[in-house]
């Protein structure tokens, strides 16, 4: 065949083709799959920053309510450290009524009259030890009750074990040392304890 057949042949080809083909087998063979194509990677497109939008919006959520709670810790126990370093004086005061209650018992125990500056030197202190008391309240800082209840692990700290057949094994005998909480939820200081075997 030579090349004008071959040309003849093929313009013979294109000329049945274009007179088979109609608007609509064009639509049907170019666009549909083209658009089923566009259309679904659109779908998979959209689905996916659909999903990188959301879990960005969940993520900032959640980062909102940890900043939340962090800073109401923050705010609740900002004085914890202080509180901490003032409970000393508490034992001190404590320790002070303490001494002078027994010293004017002996006084009296004696039939001797009370040194009068030992009186007025107690109520001092213990106007202080209320006056401390009353701030550690506002800054709800409790102090632990210990008294004949069982012991606790994580509010008191055992420093003997002594034979009371009155009493349950574990129960609390005598505080050596008070404890407090800080924020009704917190141990500021564990108390320490003497508890029965």
């Amino acid at each position: 065949m030579n090349k004008k057949n071959k040309e003849k042949a093929l313009n013979e080809t294109l000329k049945e083709a274009v007179e088979e083909t109609t608007p609509e087998t064009v639509e049907e063979t170019v666009n549909e799959p083209l658009e089923d194509d566009v259309s679904s990677q659109a779908e998979e497109e959209i689905q996916k920053w659909r999903d990188i939008a959301l879990r960005s919006q969940a993520e900032m959520e959640n980062l909102r309510k940890r900043t939340q709670i962090d800073i109401e810790k923050a705010h609740k126990y900002a004085h914890a450290s202080f509180a901490k370093d003032l409970l000393p004086v508490a034992d001190y005061l404590a320790g002070a009524i303490d001494y002078a209650q027994k010293e004017i018992e002996k006084s009296k125990e004696a039939g001797t009259e009370c040194d009068v500056f030992l009186v007025n030197l107690l109520k001092g202190v213990e106007m202080t030890q209320k006056q401390l008391h009353t701030v550690f309240e506002h800054h709800q800082i409790k102090k632990m009750e210990t008294k004949d209840i069982v012991f606790d692990p994580n509010l008191h700290k055992v420093i003997q074990e002594v034979e009371d057949d009155t009493k349950e094994a574990g129960t609390i005998v005598q505080e050596l040392q008070a404890g407090y909480t800080i924020g009704g939820d917190r141990v500021l200081r564990e108390a320490m304890v003497i508890v029965s075997k």
